[in-house]
């Protein structure tokens, strides 16, 4: 089919991602950073500074460091420019769609190109600098790469599947989970095709028929075959060294003796494999930590998650499987396996996962835009329909069903993303999101340190939870608890913002800088109270009572939900300075 720029679907797709991009990159720095954000943030800031960095599994996979490096020393690092790789590949995403024409409507497609570019949660985190939506991304990629090199399009889509694969895993350590959902979905496939067998007697038959198939094609004793042969066999060959040297690429330390540039070689792959195998154990070798219990509370989360914030595209996607698998006389593998892959991604994600987050429902969504694409194709065709027959009753049915999809995706998707990103009414977000309240403390606090010039900008006062005192630890700023007080590291290193410590009044300075930052702890008993009046958090009395009332307070809580401990923070802030 044509994919020129004056073909109405192309264009149609194009005017979704503009629109898309437009949603993910407006007020896209204006949310105060996650302690996730931050944390992946951070590293990245500490790789432009030393020039050192390897694969810390704990924050997932290397690709983001290794972006964040050139984009922070071009534009420099804030919010926006963190958020903003994540924010460009996802907008770029519906375009997938496109690749899919041989196998849906024209309807259907622009359809799945709106469910990838608008869909709340998706959009949410299309928002968030997580790795989440970039592993969906480039994984979805590669499945569409795959099925037009396997529907004989050309080998160069077996080398983009290779390299978008290579892409998922440096993104997010999940992308075999991804594979492992393909191989799932082609054996139901398969399973499928030998007991409706259609044109053959029986799926022993077949079986019998293909086997000949590839016998003659691929023959030994034939210089054809065995040039088939080989050519497929080199390109396997080829699009599995692709995969190997963008990992290795990916995920090779930077600097060092073992760095990726120093030429040598031995200890370079010495020291990836050891990282990456490292980080499979982690995260894949965990087991017993999830209990009956604890997996039906997360399946009830990421349902109820699902329906409130993504209703229409996963009911549209049951319809859509429903009508695929029965209502057609020729069923199409392609949605049959994206929603096999989807259904099992709602059961499998929350035993998997080893902390709640919303974020892993985008492993369910994306694939589910296929067989939703169908439902809402199926929808606007029973439209059409009636209209022909001026059945004014189905056309007003089917307006209203649009209109109720329409208005939950602008209504649900406007307040959760951009009227309430850190709200705990809304439930994508996860308990390691403060307040946005924190947005205008850090501000007051980077530009009183922009303009001091005599000392310490900030002094940090708390218990153990809070500072630390350790000046000697190696993350920066030393004596603060970096990361029970995440995102405060990733705001005062990117605006050097020099910071001193304090436990006790004995070990606070007689002359207080600029800006007092003081941990006010707010127990489990009165989380409600202190989320909705952060005004009425209280600072310890010994650092209080000290602050000048020229400086002026900031008050939020540290986490929005969540957990057993909320800590509020109060910032006091020199108006003079």
């Amino acid at each position: 089919m044509s994919t020129s720029l004056d073909d109405r679907t192309v264009q149609a797709v194009l005017v979704v991602v503009a629109v898309g991009l437009l949603a993910r990159f407006v007020f896209l720095g204006a949310r105060i950073s996650h302690y996730d954000e931050a944390r992946v943030a951070w590293w990245g800031l500490e790789y432009l500074r030393s020039g050192e960095t390897t694969y810390r599994y704990i924050i997932h996979g290397p690709f983001l460091q290794l972006v964040h490096r050139p984009l922070f020393a071009a534009f420099g690092p804030t919010d926006f420019v963190a958020r903003a790789p994540v924010a460009l590949i996802t907008g770029l995403f519906p375009l997938v769609a496109l690749w899919f024409r041989r196998y849906l409507s024209d309807i259907e497609v622009v359809g799945m190109a709106l469910f990838l570019a608008l869909n709340p949660i998706i959009l949410y985190y299309s928002r968030f600098m997580r790795s989440s939506m970039l592993v969906a991304g480039f994984c979805f990629v590669a499945f569409a790469a795959l099925v037009r090199w396997l529907d004989g399009r050309g080998t160069v889509y077996l080398y983009a599947a290779s390299a978008a694969l290579a892409l998922g895993f440096a993104a997010k350590e999940n992308a075999i989970v991804y594979v492992l959902c393909w191989f799932g979905a082609a054996a139901l496939l398969l399973d499928t095709a030998f007991f409706r067998p259609r044109e053959h007697d029986s799926g022993w038959d077949l079986l019998m028929t293909r086997l000949s198939e590839w016998r003659e094609t691929y023959a030994l004793d034939a210089p054809a075959g065995r040039q088939r042969l080989f050519g497929y066999g080199s390109h396997l060959l080829g699009a599995v060294t692709l995969f190997a040297l963008l990992t290795v690429f990916f995920f090779a330390p930077r600097g060092g003796e073992a760095g990726l540039w120093t030429g040598n070689l031995s200890m370079t792959l010495d020291a990836t494999i050891s990282d990456i195998s490292a980080g499979l154990d982690y995260w894949f070798g965990q087991g017993g930590e999830t209990t009956f219990s604890t997996y039906g509370e997360r399946l009830g989360l990421f349902v109820r998650t699902t329906l409130t914030y993504a209703g229409p595209l996963f009911v549209l996607s049951v319809v859509g499987f429903v009508i695929e698998r029965y209502g057609r006389a020729d069923s199409r593998p392609l949605v049959l396996a994206c929603a096999y892959w989807g259904f099992a991604s709602v059961l499998g994600y929350p035993l998997g996962t080893d902390i709640w987050g919303a974020w892993i429902i985008v492993n369910a969504l994306v694939p589910l835009s296929v067989p939703a694409a169908v439902g809402l194709g199926f929808l606007l065709d029973i439209g059409r329909e009636s209209l022909a027959d001026n059945d004014t009753v189905s056309v007003a049915a089917v307006a209203v069903l649009l209109l109720l999809v329409v208005g939950q995706v602008a209504v649900v998707g406007g307040g959760a993303v951009y009227g309430t990103p850190t709200s705990p009414d809304n439930d994508l977000v996860q308990f390691a999101q403060p307040q946005q309240e924190m947005r205008g403390a850090v501000d007051a606090t980077t530009a009183a340190a922009a303009a001091n010039t005599d000392g310490p900008d900030a002094l940090f006062y708390g218990g153990e939870d809070f500072v630390t005192m350790d000046e000697t630890a190696t993350r920066t700023p030393a004596c603060i608890n970096w990361f029970r007080t995440l995102p405060w590291a990733w705001y005062l290193d990117a605006n050097d913002v020099s910071v001193t410590c304090a436990n006790s009044p004995d070990t606070t300075p007689d002359q207080l800088p600029p800006v007092v930052v003081a941990q006010a702890d707010c127990t489990l008993d009165r989380a409600v109270a202190c989320r909705d009046e952060p005004e009425a958090l209280e600072a310890p009395d010994d650092i209080a009572q000290r602050v000048p009332d020229r400086y002026e307070r900031h008050a939020y809580l540290h986490r929005t939900t969540g957990g057993s401990h909320f800590h509020g923070v109060v910032v006091y802030v020199d108006s003079e300075a």
